[in-house]
């Protein structure tokens, strides 16, 4: 059950902290990205970490989400997004019934880079984007901010 706490901290963590143009993104296919999938956010926040086995199918699929947004943004938020990956990448693998008895990664020194790196591309979604990922579903930001 320990995998399963750090689940829901990470997951926590991700969407209260929170998911450029080098190497071919930049602002505009980001942003084209954002509007045109899932809230990263929501797709995190779906999975039932009673459940490990369609936990890590759910989180799989926040990873891959992410994977597409990391492509698409602009080098200023590359790095973020890159960040959340890694993370997302370290939680679908300690959830991987392959695992076995391995001991659950320690996601401790993760948790300022997560919180950090959620604040720019959440912060960055909306100043550039018009998206609030903080809310239930991605969308545009109302002209007068509410």
């Amino acid at each position: 059950m320990r995998v399963a706490t750090i689940v829901v901290a990470l997951a926590v963590a991700v969407a209260a902290g929170t998911a450029c143009s080098d190497g071919g993104g930049n602002t505009r296919a980001f942003c084209d990205a954002l509007h045109a999938g899932d809230n990263p956010l929501d797709v995190f926040d779906r999975y039932d970490p009673t459940n490990l086995a369609t936990a890590r199918d759910q989180l799989q699929r926040g990873v891959d989400r992410m994977k597409d947004l990391e492509k698409a943004a602009p080098s200023e938020i590359r790095g973020d997004i890159a960040v959340l990956v890694d993370v997302g990448s370290k939680l679908v693998d300690a959830l991987d019934p392959a695992a076995g008895a391995k001991p659950a990664p320690d996601f401790t020194s993760d948790s300022q880079r997560v919180k950090d790196a959620s604040a720019a591309v959440t912060g960055f979604a909306v100043d550039r984007c018009n998206v609030n990922l903080e809310t239930p579903s991605a969308g545009p930001t109302p002209p007068n901010g509410n």
